[in-house]
């Protein structure tokens, strides 16, 4: 039995008639039929009955039996091709905060090999589990206020960083060794979106403090570097982890009164089998982070 037939079978099956299924599959009408042919003879089956009157087809009983595991056999097909292209790939979630600060750090350390196999697939920590379920990613770096304990989930712990005020560094707050957010009580902010783990501590420590006008004239922007340019030009001020505004020179640092922790994990599917050199990848990349001492 054919893969091709399979193919030729299902189209017809789908398009019913064969003038359809030839120009889907850009073939001659005789070469669906000499497949549809192929099949009912190894099978000792009639597939499909012609319309008196018209030149659809409709599947018989055997036909629809058939249909049904054609396409089962020509998607897990196409799976195993994808698999196989894709055994030196690595398809790695990387949320911009990280990706703008640990991520070119540990590119460094690695081989050519490891470096032209990773595909970055940026997003924030708060899609990057749906990603990972969807399989859409192989593993991901992710950031969680908590320390990460799902069982659905193999983790790996990177680093911990921790919250901070941004704020262009002639504000009057910058000098002081800590601020609560009622220091920050009609100040204008500035945040990534909601996407980000980031703006969801800003939204609820805004609402625990009762902060909604400042909520309604945040300010929003979906790229990182925005954000950090907004703020060092006095348009605002912002709560970013330590290692997102570590190092500018035009951004002052100020800890919050009350810490709150960031932190940063390299996660997969507990179910999600990893090649051996998806795994000697990832080794690679959190050794490289041991070395760096984030």
């Amino acid at each position: 039995m054919l893969l091709n037939d399979l193919d030729y079978f299902v189209t017809l099956a789908e398009e019913g008639t064969f003038t359809k299924a030839s120009q889907k599959k850009y073939v001659s009408q005789p070469s669906i039929t000499n497949a549809l042919q192929r099949l009912e003879k190894e099978l000792g089956e009639t597939l499909i009955i012609r319309q008196r009157g018209t030149r659809s087809v409709v599947l018989t009983e055997a036909g629809q039996i058939l249909y049904k595991h054609s396409k089962q056999i020509l998607r897990e097909t196409e799976i195993i091709k994808s698999d196989i292209s894709n055994q030196q790939k690595i398809w790695l979630g990387v949320p911009p905060i990280i990706g703008a600060t640990i991520f070119p750090a540990i590119m460094r350390r690695l081989g050519t090999d490891e470096i032209d196999a990773i595909h970055m697939v940026e997003s924030g920590s708060s899609d990057m589990y749906e990603l990972l379920d969807k399989d859409r990613v192989d593993m991901g770096f992710v950031g969680s206020l908590t320390p990460e304990r799902s069982k659905q989930y193999d983790s790996t712990y990177i680093t911990k960083s921790s919250y901070v005020v941004a704020l262009p560094v002639d504000h009057p707050l910058a000098t002081r060794d800590y601020l609560s957010f009622e220091d920050l009580r009609g100040e204008r902010f500035i945040s990534v979106g909601d996407a980000f783990t980031q703006h969801q501590v800003l939204v609820d420590q805004l609402r625990r403090y009762d902060m909604h006008d400042e909520i309604d004239n945040m300010y929003i922007t979906n790229e990182l570097m925005t954000e950090q340019g907004l703020i060092a030009a006095g348009n605002g001020v912002g709560i970013m982890i330590k290692l997102a505004v570590a190092g500018r020179r035009d951004i002052a640092m100020v800890p919050l009164q009350e810490p709150i922790d960031f932190y940063i994990y390299l996660i997969q599917k507990r179910d999600h089998q990893l090649s051996d050199f998806e795994n000697i990848t990832k080794q690679k990349m959190v050794e490289a982070i041991n070395d760096l001492n984030f």
